[in-house]
């Protein structure tokens, strides 16, 4: 799972980001309300954490400027705003929820699992897709059918994980970069190619039926097929 943290108390963000590293989340942080929107509306994260009084833009404007552009990720509003107006107007913004600083992280960390319950189902260990079995806690790929195990580099595990999250579902070039990388403008998309050929071959070696389909014009997308059909998809 990958949150963006918008704060600008930088004490406050590094020791969120820390502790959400500890529980094995992938985190990001941007300091302003400029930024911050800008990294929100790609859509690229699975939980965005808003404070609500930002420089450059308001967290609360955020909120209502991405759900008006239809970006859906979760949002956990965390600010010092404690009226019931506040709270109010972040939720019909679209804040998914509402806390107030002070707070007790394990509190946080419970609310961020709720989110994730309610938006992406059980955030189990391991993620799988037809016979292929992703494990999170040691970055190994299984075929649940022979139980054959391979191990994935970093970049590979990631890449794979967010496919795996989004089975059939065309993901873009830019998406994945913006994903793994954290900034699209400044990744070649041929890295993107390099990584899914690396997959590709981890995936075929295990004999899954997966497969990574080439998307014309958009990226690609995570299928599950009949094992007779990898050999001609893999070559897109």
């Amino acid at each position: 799972m990958k949150i963006l943290i918008v704060e600008d108390e930088f004490a406050l963000a590094d020791a969120l980001r820390d502790r959400l590293t500890q529980e094995n989340y992938d985190v990001d942080i941007a300091s302003d309300g400029v930024s911050g929107c800008d990294r929100a509306m790609t859509g690229a994260y699975d939980i965005v954490i808003m404070d609500g009084m930002l420089p450059g833009k308001d967290g609360t404007e955020i909120i209502y400027e991405m759900r008006k552009a239809k970006v859906t990720t979760p949002v956990l509003m965390l600010t010092a705003r404690s009226s019931l107006v506040d709270k109010l107007k972040g939720l019909d913004a679209g804040a998914d929820d509402y806390m107030t600083k002070p707070f007790e992280v394990e509190e946080l960390l419970a609310r961020l699992r709720a989110l994730i319950r309610r938006n992406y189902g059980s955030e189990d260990d391991v993620v799988r897709a037809g016979n292929l079995s992703l494990d999170r806690r040691n970055a190994s790929l299984m075929n649940s059918d022979t139980r054959q195990t391979i191990s994935l580099a970093g970049k590979e595990f990631k890449i794979l994980e967010y496919f795996l999250e989004n089975p059939g579902k065309a993901l873009t070039r830019e998406q994945i970069s913006e994903r793994i990388w954290g900034n699209a403008d400044n990744v070649e998309y041929n890295n993107v190619e390099v990584y899914v050929s690396f997959i590709r071959k981890k995936i075929k070696f295990l004999k899954a039926d997966v497969c990574i389909r080439a998307v014309r014009g958009v990226g690609y997308r995570l299928d599950v097929e009949a094992v007779n059909d990898k050999e001609a998809t893999a070559k897109d």
